[in-house]
């Protein structure tokens, strides 16, 4: 049973200063070995048959979850990892930030008192956030992970997150959060999902607790050399040979026992998982952006003066280079945003201002929603300082990204919203406010030629449509390929 960490800084002191004295007397560890020393024995492969276990059900079951042979790697010399940074016992241990710290501050003096100061690297410390509002340390010789590829926009993303939750959930597994990329558009910027989201909150839906990926591959090392068995998330080719979506049931099935330390998913979940509305209920209801992300909305929609509604107009490549979409997108006029607005009950002039998110910079295209009486801010009215304060603690090409967080937080907390349907953008604002109790149901992401129930009651209100027959896709209505 490890001793919990000493909490009092005194005693805190005088422990590390007694390992050290004890590290400095002592033979040095043999922490950094030259890979060529070892060449001949340090690095073993075991290539795991595969089981020739091809899940082909088409109507039923978990699809085409190969069990593909793997390769397992384990490493004696990893330079970054060493069994004093870990805590025995299997569950996580409670951390104490400070002793953290000093730790790694040790760690470094004792490679000066060796005479290795430049041979050292910071060794990662695998820590995971937990529901109870903490951070506890793991043992990676005990933890089994569960991790996924993303790829796409960040609601995309955001998609493949709260699905890999579920999923390691469901497997009693830890959840490893990979960073928000979009290298297509955004180059080689990335970031550590847990600047964006509360990392707490996120942590009640996962009993084993989630770490998150930094920026630097930190985790990816303290891991480096465990077992890992990868699963083919299927992705495009699921969405384009119509393959049902996988079942909560065979996957517990197929992975419950699976005894390989790291459980990794390929891109991309949003296209093989779905929430049940139960859960969607209690994980919506759960997530939160991060606080500052939060703040930052507050302080930006203050020049709007008093509660506000919010719309969210998705333009820009869906009505012009996304083939899948342009058809849809194409047909959302402003006439069909203002038949929104009133079945949503948005007033008229003199009413509260209507926040509009948008990715559409011509103004002129919003003249008939403001000859309508509404009173309509933009971006650019909102208080610029706040946005600039939110941008600035990011890469710059993630801003777009960043400011997209903060308008949907903006509609997120307004009276009355509609926005773009089946955009994923619209999808988690009404999503977190039907977990908040607004009516409609709950937005599920499709494949672009299906439209779930909450889309399709939108589209019925475009002009020439009287039933869900004319919507331009299929309605979901049991269709499992959707």
């Amino acid at each position: 049973m490890p001793t919990p960490f000493v909490r009092s800084t005194p005693e805190a002191r005088r422990e590390l200063d007694r390992r050290h004295e004890q590290r400095r007397t002592s033979a040095p560890p043999q922490r950094w070995v030259t890979f060529a020393a070892w060449a001949p024995t340090a690095v073993v492969l075991i290539i795991a048959a595969g089981v020739a276990m091809h899940a082909n059900i088409r109507s039923h079951g978990l699809l085409n979850l190969d069990w593909k042979p793997a390769i397992t790697i384990f490493n004696p010399i990893h330079p970054t990892f060493s069994p004093s940074l870990w805590r025995g016992g299997g569950a996580p241990a409670e951390l104490d930030i400070s002793a953290l710290a000093h730790e790694l501050n040790e760690d470094f003096i004792e490679a000066v008192a060796q005479n290795r100061a430049r041979e050292f690297r910071p060794a990662p410390r695998l820590v995971a956030f937990d529901g109870g509002g903490g951070v506890r340390r793991l043992d990676v010789a005990d933890a089994k992970f569960f991790t996924y590829a993303s790829d796409n926009g960040w609601n995309n993303q955001l998609l493949n997150l709260l699905y890999a939750a579920d999923m390691a959930r469901l497997l009693n597994r830890t959840l490893l959060v990979p960073p928000f990329a979009w290298p297509r558009r955004r180059g080689a910027a990335k970031v550590s999902v847990a600047r964006l989201v509360d990392a707490t909150a996120l942590a009640t839906l996962v009993p084993r607790g989630v770490v998150f990926e930094d920026e630097h591959g930190s985790a990816a090392a303290a891991l480096a050399g465990l077992a890992e068995r990868v699963v083919a998330g299927e992705g495009q080719p699921h969405r384009k040979q119509g393959m049902p979506r996988w079942r909560r049931e065979r996957w517990v099935e197929a992975y419950g026992a699976e005894r390989a330390p790291v459980l990794r998913v390929t891109c991309c979940l949003l296209w093989t998982w779905l929430l049940p509305d139960a859960t969607s209920r209690e994980f919506y209801g759960a997530f939160r952006y991060h606080p500052a992300l939060r703040a930052a909305a507050a302080a930006a929609a203050a020049p709007l003066g008093r509660p506000h509604d919010a719309i969210h107009v998705r333009r820009g490549d869906k009505v012009k280079v996304d083939r899948a979409y342009v058809a849809t997108f194409g047909k959302y006029t402003p006439a069909f945003f203002l038949a929104l607005m009133a079945d949503a009950g948005f007033g008229d002039a003199g009413a509260a201002p209507v926040y509009v998110a948008t990715d559409e910079l011509d103004r002129g295209w919003f003249a008939p929603l403001a000859a309508a009486g509404h009173n309509l801010s933009f971006a650019r009215d909102l208080d610029q300082g706040a946005l600039w304060r939110a941008l600035s603690a990011f890469p710059q090409p993630l801003w777009p990204d960043v400011l997209a967080i903060v308008e949907q937080q903006i509609a997120i907390d307004a009276r009355r919203f509609v926005g773009s349907l089946p955009s994923t953008l619209s999808g988690h604002v009404v999503n977190a406010r039907a977990a908040a109790g607004e009516g409609g149901g709950f937005f599920v992401k499709l494949h672009e030629s299906c439209c779930d129930a909450r889309t399709a009651a939108d589209l019925l209100r475009l002009p020439g449509v009287r039933e869900l027959a004319d919507v331009p896709c299929h309605a979901q209505e049991g269709n499992e390929w959707c």
